[in-house]
C-alpha cells in the first residue's frame, strides 16, 4: 500500500468514499498541487488528512446554475448530514413563493432530479404543475377563485361580490349550480339579478297560502318586502305606510293579516280613527267583561283600553291606581287584595276615606285599638305595609338617642321600659354610660375597677372581658404571658405590680431566679437566645455571634464539641467556616494525607462519607458513559493519582484502548478516531451509516450481497469498490447502451456517479 493510500485509509470508510468519488468526477487542471500553508483554502474537516485528494479542482455543481455555494448547505465534515440552518431560502432566492400546501410538500414532487434550477416556474403559473378541470373556459389565472391552500376552497363570496350580484343572505349557502344550472365546464354565464327571474313560482304559488300575491296584485318588487335570508320570516313589509299610520305592535305583529282585513282585496273588517282607538276593534271584548272579576260596562270604565291593558294582551291589567286614587299607591300588602276588599261603596268608592297613604289608622282603627291603644297612631314608625307582625322597624336610636346594639338588640321593651307611656326604669346619660343601669354588676365583680365598663366589656356580653394591656400599661402580653393569670404579676385591689421591668425585654427583672439557676455567667439579654413563649428550646444565632455559621453536620452537634469552660471557650480556633483542616486535621491525616486540605472540594460539611470529585472541571476529562462506573485506580495509581495512560483530550479514545484496538482491527487498516462508529458506553453495538453513501439495506440492493468482500475487493481498503462482481457485462454491450451519455466510461466509480442510489 503506498503512503497515499495509507493515510486515506486512516479516514472513516464513508469519508474516503465520497471524496474519492468527487476525485473522479472532476476533471484534473495543470499545475495541480496542494494546497500551501498561506492558501486561502482552509484545510477543515476530512481535508486536513487527504493530501492527494486536496488539489484545487474544478467542480460542477450537481444541482445546475442555482447560484449557491455549495457551504450553504453542506459542510467540510461531509455532503451529508446537511447543515441545521441553510442559507438557501426558496421564497428569497427562487422566483416562486412557497405557501399554503406548498410548503408541505417533498422537494422531490417539482424536482424529479438533483438539477433544482428545473424547473424553473413563475408563482402564478398553476397550469404548469396542476391540470386545468375547467378546460381553459376561465382563463389561465387560477388564483381568481382558488388559493395555495385547497382547491376545494373556492373564494366564491369575493368573485360573486365583483359582479352585479353579491351573495347575501340564504345566497350563500347554495352551489354554484343551483343557479348556473345549464352551465357546463365551469362557465358560469351571467344570470338575470332579479328576484323575480328565479322565483316566478315561489310568487305563482302564494295563492294558497294567507296573502295571494297574485290576486292581490303585490307587485314582483319581492326586496320591499322580503330579505334573502328566508321568505317566510323577517318580512319587512311597512304596514305603516301602506295603512296610514297604524304601526303593528304587541299581539297585532303576532296575527294573520287576514285578522283584521277580508282575504282577496285586504279590505279593513273594522274602522279604527287611529293606534289608540282600541275600542273600534275589541268592542264585543270590552261587552264580554260581563262575567269576568270586573264589568266594565256595569262600572262605567272608560273605553280608553290603554290605561289598564297593553297591545301585547289582555290579561295582566295594570291600573295607575296612584293616577285615578289621587295619589294611593298599592305596596306592600295592599297589592295583594282584591279591589273590593277596599273599593266597597258605589262607583269604587272607599268607605274609610283616608287622608292619604300614609293614614293607616283611617282603615285599621280596629287593629290598632286592639293591641295597644296608648300608642301614637303614625303606625309606620313601627310597622310597614307588608304586615302587622314583627313590627321590629321602629328606629330607637333615632327616636330616643340610645342605639340598640349588642345585647340591647334582643332585649323585651319591658327590660328597660314601664308603664303606658314606656318610661325608663333607668336613665343612662348617654351611649356609654354603662354604670347606670348595670351598678349592681359592677359592685358585685370588681368595686375597685374604673366604671369605663366598655375598656374591657362589650355591649354583647360581660364574660370574656377583653383588656388592652399593652395600651394601658405599655407593656404588651405576647408569648407565655398572654395565657397567665393577672395575679401572676399584680397583686392587690389596685393590681400592683410585683416586679417593675423597664420596659417589655428587661426579662431578667422578673426572671432573675430562672437566669442565676441555669447559666449565671450569661448576659442578661435573654431574647437574644429565648423568646417570651418559651424557656426551653433556646435559639441562638451562632452566626451572628461568632462568625461560624452551624450548617450540616455542626448543627446537630452539642455545644461542649467545640466549646469548653464557663465562658465556652474554643477548643479549636479555625480562621473561618472553611478551614475545615484546624478542627479535622485527625481525619484527614487518616484518611488520606496527601490529599491538598480544600476539603470542601470533595467532601460537604454534612459527612465525610459520600465524598464527590468533579473530574471534568479538575482535569478537563468529563466521565461519561463506560467511564462513569469505573473505580479511580482503574486510570490512576501511586498516592498522587497519577495517570496510567495520558490521552491528549476526551476523544483520544486509542490511548487507553490501543490493546482493544489491536486485538479488533489490526488487520483491517481502520482508523483510530474510534467515536466514528463506537460511542463512549460501549464497544459493542458499533454503527456505521452505509446507506448514507450508497443504499445496501435498501432499494434494489437489499439482501444482494452477503458480506463486504462482496462490493469491496481489496481487503482492509474499503474506497476500493466494484460493480461489476455482480453486474456482468460485456463492455461492448454497456459501451453501446451509453452511447448517447456524456462522460460514459466503462468502471465501477463511473456507475456510482449516474447511479448514486443504485437505481437503473
Amino acid at each position: 500500500m503506498n503512503t497515499t493510500a495509507a493515510k486515506l485509509f486512516r479516514l472513516p470508510p464513508h469519508l474516503v468514499l465520497a471524496l474519492s468519488l468527487i476525485a473522479l468526477a472532476t476533471p484534473a487542471r495543470a499545475g495541480d498541487a496542494r494546497t500551501p500553508p498561506d492558501s486561502l483554502f482552509s484545510l477543515v474537516g476530512g481535508h486536513p488528512v487527504l493530501p492527494s485528494l486536496t488539489a484545487l479542482r474544478p467542480s460542477l455543481n450537481p444541482h445546475g446554475d442555482i447560484g449557491i455555494a455549495c457551504e450553504g448547505c453542506h459542510t467540510a465534515e461531509g455532503w451529508t448530514p446537511l447543515r441545521d440552518t441553510l442559507d438557501f431560502d426558496h421564497n428569497e432566492d427562487t422566483r416562486f413563493t412557497m405557501s399554503g400546501r406548498h410548503m408541505q410538500a417533498d422537494c422531490r414532487s417539482c424536482h424529479f432530479d438533483l438539477r433544482f434550477d428545473r424547473p424553473d416556474l413563475l408563482p402564478d403559473a398553476c397550469s404548469s404543475c396542476h391540470l386545468d378541470v375547467h378546460r381553459g373556459q376561465l382563463g389561465d389565472d387560477c388564483q381568481q377563485c382558488h388559493t395555495t391552500q385547497d382547491f376545494g376552497l373556492v373564494k366564491g363570496i369575493e368573485i360573486h361580490a365583483r359582479t352585479a350580484f353579491p351573495l347575501t343572505g340564504s345566497h350563500l349557502q347554495i352551489g354554484c349550480e343551483s343557479c348556473h344550472e345549464n352551465d357546463t365546464d365551469g362557465l358560469f354565464a351571467p344570470l338575470d339579478p332579479t328576484c323575480i327571474a328565479c322565483h316566478a313560482e315561489d310568487y305563482a304559488q302564494t295563492t294558497n297560502s294567507a296573502i295571494d300575491h297574485v290576486g292581490v296584485g303585490f307587485p314582483t318588487d319581492c326586496e320591499a318586502c322580503h330579505t334573502t335570508l328566508s321568505f317566510g320570516t323577517g318580512i319587512a313589509f311597512d304596514h305603516v305606510a301602506a295603512s296610514g299610520g297604524f304601526e303593528l305592535l304587541g299581539a297585532h305583529n303576532r296575527i294573520a293579516c287576514t285578522t283584521c282585513h277580508n282575504p282577496g282585496d285586504l279590505s279593513l273588517l273594522f274602522d279604527a280613527a287611529g293606534q289608540d282607538d282600541c275600542f273600534a276593534c275589541h268592542e264585543d271584548d270590552y261587552a264580554g267583561t260581563a262575567n269576568s272579576l270586573i264589568d266594565h260596562e256595569a262600572s262605567g270604565l272608560p273605553t280608553d283600553c290603554q290605561q289598564c291593558h297593553t297591545v301585547e294582551m289582555w290579561d295582566g291589567a295594570v291600573i295607575n291606581h296612584v293616577a285615578v286614587s289621587d295619589g294611593f299607591d298599592l305596596v306592600g300588602a295592599h297589592m295583594a287584595l282584591d279591589c273590593a276588599t277596599c273599593h266597597r261603596g258605589p262607583n269604587f268608592s272607599v268607605p274609610e276615606n283616608p287622608a292619604g297613604q300614609n293614614d293607616c289608622f283611617a282603615c285599621h282603627a280596629e287593629e290598632h285599638e286592639e293591641e295597644h291603644p296608648n300608642f301614637p297612631i303614625t303606625c309606620l314608625d313601627c310597622h310597614t305595609t307588608s304586615t302587622f307582625d314583627d313590627a321590629d322597624d321602629f328606629n330607637h336610636g333615632a327616636a330616643t338617642g340610645f342605639s340598640l346594639v349588642g345585647s340591647h338588640l334582643s332585649l323585651s321593651c319591658e327590660a328597660c321600659h314601664t308603664g303606658p307611656d314606656r318610661d325608663l326604669i333607668w336613665t343612662p346619660s348617654g351611649q356609654d354610660d354603662c354604670v347606670a343601669c348595670h351598678q349592681q354588676d359592677h359592685e358585685g365583680e370588681h368595686p375597685e375597677f374604673p366604671t369605663t365598663c366598655l375598656d374591657c366589656h362589650t355591649t354583647s356580653s360581660f364574660d370574656d372581658a377583653t383588656f388592652d394591656h399593652g395600651a394601658a400599661t405599655g407593656f404588651n402580653l405576647v408569648g407565655a404571658h398572654l395565657p397567665l393569670d393577672c395575679s401572676a404579676c399584680h397583686t392587690g385591689p389596685n393590681f400592683e405590680l410585683t416586679w417593675t421591668p423597664s420596659g417589655p425585654n428587661d426579662c431578667y427583672a422578673c426572671h432573675a431566679e430562672e437566669h442565676e439557676d441555669e447559666h449565671p455567667d450569661f448576659p442578661t439579654t435573654c431574647l437574644d437566645c429565648h423568646t417570651t413563649s418559651t424557656f426551653d428550646d433556646p435559639d441562638f444565632d451562632h452566626g451572628a455571634t461568632t462568625g461560624f455559621n452551624l450548617v450540616g453536620a455542626h448543627q446537630t452537634a452539642p455545644c461542649a464539641s467545640c466549646h469548653t469552660g464557663p465562658n465556652f471557650d474554643l477548643i479549636w480556633d479555625p480562621v473561618g467556616p472553611n478551614d475545615c483542616l484546624t478542627c479535622h486535621t485527625t481525619d484527614h491525616e487518616t484518611a488520606h494525607p496527601a490529599f491538598p486540605t480544600t476539603c470542601l472540594d470533595c467532601h460537604t460539611n454534612q459527612t465525610f462519607a459520600g465524598a464527590t470529585f468533579e473530574h471534568e472541571q479538575a482535569t478537563g476529562f468529563p466521565l461519561q458513559g463506560a467511564h462513569l462506573p469505573l473505580d479511580c485506580a482503574s486510570c490512576h495509581t501511586g498516592p498522587d493519582f497519577e495517570l496510567i495512560w495520558t490521552p491528549a483530550g476526551p476523544n483520544d479514545c486509542y490511548t487507553c484502548h490501543t490493546d482493544d484496538y489491536e486485538g479488533e482491527h489490526a488487520g483491517s487498516g481502520f482508523p483510530t478516531t474510534c467515536l466514528d462508529c463506537h460511542t463512549i458506553a460501549t464497544w459493542d453495538g458499533a454503527t456505521f451509516n452505509h446507506n448514507a453513501y450508497f443504499p445496501i439495506y435498501s432499494g434494489a440492493h437489499d439482501g444482494e450481497w452477503d458480506s463486504c468482500e462482496t462490493c469491496h475487493t481489496q481487503p482492509g481498503n474499503f474506497q476500493v469498490f466494484t460493480c461489476l462482481t455482480c453486474h456482468e457485462h460485456r463492455q461492448s454491450q454497456t459501451d453501446d447502451d451509453h452511447s448517447e451519455v456524456s462522460g460514459y466510461i466503462y468502471e465501477s466509480t463511473a456507475c456510482y456517479s449516474c447511479h448514486p442510489n443504485g437505481d437503473s
